[in-house]
């Protein structure tokens, strides 16, 4: 099966020109990518990223709602974006994802029946929450796997109203692991025999899902990001926010001892929660084992990343690319630019795809 459909969907398929458009709303940047229908395949138009003020989002909820709406404008002015309908997504505590399996006579009562079960799941009362599901496989013997997605409505609408008062339709709000997913699949052979594991280390959480024969079979969400690596370089070093940022996404050049020692203990770090949820995987799952790990995020530039998780877990390792079967004008984007920015457009990268479908 291909990638869930975009749960919280209302409708599908958005194309509009040809075009497809993600809005990826994270805690501290922006991203927003076009791209354009190339014959069965995909060319990137445009990508555009802003960063957010501090505290604009906490804990992936918007309390700025301001900043976020003037930000959307920009990159929409920046990119001369003419499409308004765009697909975007959420993440964090407000959002619950579990697979469950559902017992029905009739397959015309499963709605019912996911929504009554999911109840026991939600750690918030069921009125306040928006649900979707998606059939995973087809039912034997009268029993339907299912994955459930929730999410809190006033989140939900607090992200929606930002699309909109920007001026964009949100026409499908999905999840960023199936964002993560959906540029897998477009862009990576795929083995059925086999998983793989996709973390998104974004500034203030880092997401795994683990995919087996196209299915998000394991998803984790902790609150260990690419900011508090920040925040040590600036106390230790004595420096603004910004400049700490600077230095940890670094130039070419030769970096002090100092952040040298703090990028290697949090990649340390980083390793040690990636390792933790795979070994939870593998004890928990009756899916396959993982054979590699595809890193994305802005946490993922951090030098030497790739190698201390490998090392870390015994699993090679690399950075996600999801430009590897998009295409692009060399006029335009440099194969240098869409190494630098590919981590940060898996997830925009992601949405568009799934906007692009029909």
């Amino acid at each position: 099966m291909s990638s869930p459909t975009a749960l919280l969907s209302y409708f599908n398929g958005l194309l509009s020109g040809g075009t497809a458009v993600g809005l990826s709303i994270g805690s501290s940047s922006i991203k927003l990518v076009e791209l354009k229908k190339a014959g069965k395949s995909w060319k990137l138009l445009h990508f555009g990223i802003v960063q957010l003020p501090e505290d604009v989002i906490v804990n992936r909820e918007i309390v700025n709602d301001i900043a976020v709406v003037e930000s959307i404008k920009t990159l929409i002015s920046q990119i001369k974006l003419k499409s308004k309908a765009v697909c975007t997504a959420l993440s964090g505590t407000s959002l619950i994802i579990k697979r469950m399996t559902v017992e029905v006579a009739n397959p015309r009562d499963l709605q019912d029946q996911v929504f009554w079960e999911a109840e026991q799941y939600l750690p918030f009362d069921v009125t306040e929450v928006v649900m979707d599901f998606q059939t995973l496989k087809k039912p034997v013997d009268g029993k339907t796997d299912v994955l459930l997605v929730a999410v809190k409505r006033a989140v939900l609408e607090s992200y929606m109203a930002s699309v909109e008062d920007a001026g964009l339709s949100p026409k499908v709000v999905d999840v960023d692991f199936f964002a993560l997913q959906n540029v897998l699949e477009a862009n990576y052979p795929s083995n059925p025999a086999e998983a793989v594991a996709i973390v998104d280390i974004g500034a203030a959480a880092t997401k795994m899902v683990v995919v087996h024969d196209g299915i998000p079979v394991f998803t984790k969400d902790t609150a260990l990001g690419g900011r508090n690596l920040t925040a040590e370089i600036q106390r230790n070093l004595n420096l603004s926010y910004a400049d700490a940022e600077t230095l940890k996404v670094g130039g070419s050049g030769p970096l002090p001892q100092e952040v040298s020692d703090l990028m290697q203990i949090s990649s340390e770090n980083f390793a040690t929660e990636i390792k933790r949820s795979l070994d939870f995987y593998s004890a928990s799952s009756s899916g396959a084992p993982v054979s590699y790990i595809l890193l994305a995020g802005g946490g993922a530039r951090i030098q030497g990343l790739s190698k201390t998780v490998e090392d870390a877990t015994g699993l090679p390792t690399q950075i996600i690319n999801p430009f590897n079967a998009i295409s692009y004008d060399p006029a335009v984007f440099t194969q240098d630019y869409l190494n630098a920015i590919a981590p940060l457009a898996a997830v925009p990268i992601g949405l568009a795809l799934r906007a692009g479908v029909k």
